[in-house]
């Protein structure tokens, strides 16, 4: 069993380290890394705060994920899958106007001018402004743009289709119904369209974004990523929520006992000892076991494949507590992320700031 450090770090002395040798420069010159982080409720949300101020300031696009926050539908975000991951990554995204940046970037880049009035699916007045012929403009488009990003291996095949053919449509909309940007957009968030299957088969998308491609989906939207202008992916994933487990009736029971004795101690009249023997039992999000330990493995393969990934950072937040053997979950529940992130070479004296799991303290 690997023993767990409780060497600590403070916190502005790491995320220094984060930021300048991790974010800014080996991030941004296209590598990946997975960092795990403990600390208090204050620490932990000062180490929110500053990825998500630099993640801004620097261009990244960076999303927090809270597997405590339910859906709009009112059910758990449940992002031990990892579709759900991905679509949490990328909720936020608008692929539509990301698309027309792209498309209007290129265009402009080879020195045709697009007036700020002139919408790109104006394609005929783009080529007049520009003493172009529209098939002509469309052709080279084509063979500079779309033609080499569907050639792009750093996306999944259906992922760099999509984003062609979703580049393609603010150029040349169709008339169909629903037409085809309107399925790609569906297709992106893990919605389904009526109609939407024949469309996608004519595009050559045949499979939803499942739990069985999300994990490449996500590589290739970091790959993407610099098309747009944004360095890479950061992600702070606070796993809390996955570490509490829900009582049993036996311990409900125990513990209404302990606060009717507490209140007997106090001297309490009879209505307040009624009030603490009848009310109703806690309630909270929890996660099953067997969730908990997908998200667990989650993590290990995010670890053990991190060099499929560019540009990505993801940051686990974790309590203290996970790390304590008498705790009902904990990380060595799990032996494979454990000498992952627990069998690091440290200094008898000094934390090493830059292993994959470090211990946070506040600040100096």
């Amino acid at each position: 069993m690997a023993a767990v450090s409780n060497q600590e770090i403070p916190v502005d002395a790491w995320l220094k380290i984060l930021l300048d040798d991790y974010l800014n420069q080996f991030v941004a010159a296209g590598g990946s890394a997975v960092k795990v982080v403990s600390g208090s409720e204050e620490v932990l949300a000062r180490v929110r705060q500053r990825l998500a101020e630099q993640a801004q300031q620097s261009g990244f696009w960076h999303a927090h994920l809270d597997p405590a926050e339910l859906e709009e539908s009112g059910k758990k975000k449940d992002l031990h899958r990892m579709d759900r991951f991905f679509f949490e990554c990328t909720r936020a995204v608008d692929y539509k106007a990301w698309s027309a940046i792209q498309v209007r970037r290129h265009l402009e880049s080879r020195g045709v001018r697009i007036g700020p009035d002139r919408a790109l699916n104006d394609l005929e007045a783009i080529a007049g402004d520009n003493s172009r012929d529209p098939a002509d403009l469309m052709h080279q488009y084509q063979a500079e743009l779309a033609t080499p990003q569907l050639r792009d291996h750093g996306m999944a095949r259906e992922f760099r289709t999509a984003v062609t053919a979703l580049g393609r449509a603010q150029l040349m909309p169709d008339a169909n119904s629903p037409n085809i940007e309107e399925v790609l957009l569906a297709w992106f968030a893990g919605q389904t369209r009526p109609g939407g299957a024949t469309a996608l088969k004519k595009i050559q998308i045949y499979e939803r974004i499942s739990q069985s491609n999300a994990r490449a989906m996500l590589a290739s939207f970091c790959h993407w990523l610099p098309q747009l202008g944004h360095p890479g992916l950061v992600v702070t994933l606070d796993l809390r929520p996955y570490e509490g487990k829900k009582p049993t009736a036996a311990q409900l029971r125990e513990q209404k006992m302990l606060s009717l004795n507490e209140a007997i101690e106090a001297g309490l009249g009879k209505d307040e000892l009624n009030a603490v023997l009848h009310a109703p039992d806690p309630t909270g999000l929890y996660y099953t076991d067997l969730a908990y330990q997908n998200m667990l493995a989650l993590l290990r393969r995010f670890i053990d494949e991190i060099d499929s990934f560019e540009r990505f950072l993801l940051v686990v937040l974790t309590s203290r507590s996970f790390y304590d053997l008498g705790s009902p979950r904990n990380y060595h529940n799990y032996d494979a992320l454990q000498t992952r992130i627990g069998l690091e070479v440290r200094g008898a004296n000094q934390a090493n700031p830059s292993a994959a799991l470090v211990h946070l303290a506040g600040a100096l």
